[in-house]
């Protein structure tokens, strides 16, 4: 959205309320295969605020599984199977 100046040099936002609500929760495709897979993956080995950004991206269909190995910070290994997780669990635990 646009931004004005105005004359004491801080900027104003200007906007307007949503125009439509929303009237209830997402919910997911309950007979999904991808869904179950993603619902059941462990969430372990990451600190707490970590935990509740995995937790949310499930929770809203926002996660996406790993399709390849990834590559951990610490040992330099290629054996981070989670996604959304830059440790492996050697390191982490």
């Amino acid at each position: 959205m646009p931004q004005r100046t105005t004359p004491g040099g801080s900027k104003k936002k200007k906007g307007r309320a949503p125009k439509h609500q929303n009237s209830f929760a997402f919910r997911h495709n309950p007979k999904s295969k991808k869904t179950d897979k993603i619902l059941n993956s462990p969430n372990v080995g990451v600190c707490r605020r970590c935990h509740d950004k995995i937790e949310w991206r499930k929770k809203y269909r926002k996660y996406k599984p790993r399709t390849q190995l990834g590559k951990c910070n610490l040992c330099c290994g290629k054996n981070i199977k989670a996604a959304y997780h830059t440790i492996c669990t050697e390191c982490a635990g």
